[in-house]
């Protein structure tokens, strides 16, 4: 054998080795190789929580309480309005992209696992025209937030409202609340 015919051999070896390795690791990559050309595609529905078609949705609040947690007793401290007004009465919708003070107020120091805003109305004008009483499930709002206040510290949350509002004209929210 002349060496001209000992590296083709080599060669061919070295080509029909790599090639197996090659298989072999498609093989156990999972991938499959196309059998067939298919004839049907693959139609994808998804559904989302379209936006309301709202020009308002005013809202008057008349209560906001905190829960008060210490050694397994809870406990309810009101709070006052801004500028010490008996309600507070609001279009949420005015608030996209800014904040209002709802309540800045003194309490005692602890531990705090909720907010509670009482709903006295709740009403809403839709784009085109149409003006809606709702409803407020129990009339409350509950924010469920862990919280401390600290002696001579401010705490500061903000409560994320964002309007949901059911076929049977009653208002539910869905809250977020962040301690900042």
């Amino acid at each position: 054998m002349t060496v001209e015919t000992k590296k083709l051999g080599l060669y061919g070896i070295v080509g029909v080795l790599a090639a197996v390795l090659i298989i072999t690791g498609i093989l156990f990559s999972g991938l499959r190789l196309p059998t067939f050309v298919p004839s049907t595609g693959t139609l994808i529905i998804k559904l989302t929580d379209a936006p309301y078609d709202l020009e308002h949705l005013n809202i008057t609040i008349d209560s906001v309480s905190v829960q008060r947690v210490e050694d397994d007793t809870e406990t309810w401290e009101n709070l006052t309005f801004v500028n010490d007004v008996p309600e507070k009465y609001f279009d949420l919708l005015a608030l996209r992209n800014v904040t209002m003070d709802l309540s800045v107020t003194g309490i005692p120091s602890g531990n705090y696992t909720m907010i509670k805003m009482h709903i006295k109305t709740a009403n809403a004008t839709y784009v085109g025209g149409g003006n809606v009483t709702l409803t407020v499930p129990s009339e409350y709002i509950k924010v469920i937030v862990h919280f401390e206040i600290k002696a001579g510290e401010e705490t500061t949350i903000l409560v994320d409202m964002q309007a949901h509002i059911s076929e049977t004209d009653r208002l539910s929210p869905v809250l977020k609340a962040t301690v900042i």
